[in-house]
């Protein structure tokens, strides 16, 4: 096989034409941190983001958008839930703690797989979450708070079926994760950390244990339990995220419209080994730390779910891992994403790195995507991404994805995906594969 890296420019160039293209009817809308579609900014509990800095995957959005209230053609109406949300009103307003729990499942099939006298082309997950935003400075100022997060979460696979995460790299040749998050592993503290504000926000810290892909190189449609599943239309597999570790994160807002956010965390973080509720990693106090550096800008930093542009710069250290040596890697990345009109969300990115380090797959990548807006939330989300893999020899991986978000109620949605990889680089017998699966997802 011969690599085809002299593709890159023309997908970069065509990349950016089709993103410059959208931006061309970009207006002056200006989106509450209600999230796409919705018409009001109200919530069930009276919800507000508790969290100035991190996105849409952050506790303080999820929170505000999993009690969302939400304009809708006909649906279901539940109603035995209305005393549940009446009492997370109270309860936020006489605390200033907000609470949220929600389960995400997911069921997937692959056409191909490396072994078929072994591989399972079937795969199913879940994931179960419970989130807690607890302002305890300054709450009744609302000005220059201090809030406490948390999430515990246990995330498992159903049966002897693979965890839906790395299906494809077990099973059926896919050179990514069809399923990003739907991992396998024993209840835990995911994140817990401190988030500070200063100077009416512009500047911010947050310290504990963290999660890197809150902060950096986000888009609006990242979160992979309400919008794409897989990695080649949500994070860059280019940058060697860690796993949620202890770590600080710095923001300064130069105006209303530049930032600047740094940090430092753990270069691997939580080992997610079975029956460790707490586990912060090991490489920090070790002096091992992953890196980044990102300047942004925003119409406002309430909107950043809705319309950024940013340039990440990140780096891990080298360190020694289960008797392993690990190399260390650094890497360039930007996206920018926007919306529109109320109905339309592009986004595009690319990346480029060394390709080294334990979760990084590729050293170059471009990804294109878009999210159209009905009602009541449901979404029509389409992407295409290129990839240049760390694997010697290999050609280059590209991915389709398209899935449809639709809201039985307020809490319940259900949403078809398909993704169709082109080039699965652990399994070079096929020249494409692809997945059918099914999401569902309930929050409280």
């Amino acid at each position: 096989m011969v690599k085809s890296g002299n593709k890159y420019p023309e997908i970069l160039f065509i990349s950016l034409l089709v993103f410059a293209m959208s931006a061309s009817s970009f207006d002056s809308y200006a989106q509450s941190e209600s999230g796409f579609g919705v018409k009001s900014d109200s919530t069930e509990s009276n919800y507000t983001n508790q969290d100035a800095l991190g996105g849409p995957k952050a506790i303080g959005a999820q929170l505000k958008a999993d009690n969302q209230k939400k304009e809708s053609y006909f649906r279901v109406p539940i109603r035995v839930t209305k005393g549940w949300y009446a009492w997370k009103a109270r309860l936020k307003e006489n605390t200033g703690l907000q609470i949220g729990i929600n389960y995400t499942s997911v069921y997937m099939s692959s056409s191909e797989v490396i072994d078929s006298e072994v591989n399972n082309p079937n795969t199913g997950s879940g994931i179960l979450d419970i989130q807690l935003g607890w302002t305890l400075v300054n709450r009744k100022k609302g000005k220059n708070t201090g809030t406490l997060f948390a999430k515990m979460n246990n995330r498992h696979a159903y049966g002897n079926l693979t965890n839906s995460m790395f299906h494809g790299i077990f099973e059926s040749g896919y050179y990514g994760l069809p399923a990003t998050g739907f991992n396998n592993y024993s209840s835990r503290l995911l994140e817990l950390n401190w988030q500070q504000n200063f100077f009416d926000s512009r500047l911010q810290f947050v310290l504990g244990k963290v999660d890197m892909t809150n902060y950096f190189n986000f888009h609006g449609l990242v979160v992979p339990w309400t919008s794409f599943l897989g990695y080649g239309s949500s994070l860059s597999g280019t940058i060697n995220w860690p796993n949620q570790g202890v770590g600080i994160v710095g923001s300064f807002r130069f105006n209303d419209n530049w930032y600047f956010m740094g940090a430092l965390a753990d270069a691997y973080g939580d080992d997610f080994a079975q029956n460790n509720f707490l586990d912060f990693g090991d490489q920090f106090f070790e002096g091992k730390f992953f890196k980044a550096a990102e300047v942004g800008w925003v119409p406002s930093m309430a909107e950043r779910y809705f319309k950024k542009i940013s340039l990440t710069y990140w780096s891990t250290d080298a360190y020694t891992r289960g008797g392993n040596d690990i190399a260390s890697s650094n890497g360039i990345a930007f996206t920018s994403h926007w919306f529109f009109k109320e109905k339309f969300a592009p986004y595009v990115r690319f990346a480029f790195s060394e390709g080294n380090g334990e979760n990084a797959f590729y050293k170059k990548d471009v990804q294109i995507g878009h999210g159209f807006v009905f009602k009541s939330h449901d979404l029509l989300g389409t992407s295409f991404s290129w990839a240049e893999t760390n694997i010697p020899d290999s050609e280059n991986q590209m991915t389709v994805e398209v899935y449809y978000r639709f809201h039985l109620t307020e809490h319940l949605a259900i949403t078809p995906d398909f993704q169709w990889i082109i080039n699965p680089t652990l399994n070079p017998n096929v020249n494409s594969l692809t997945y059918l699966g099914v999401r569902g997802r309930v929050t409280f």
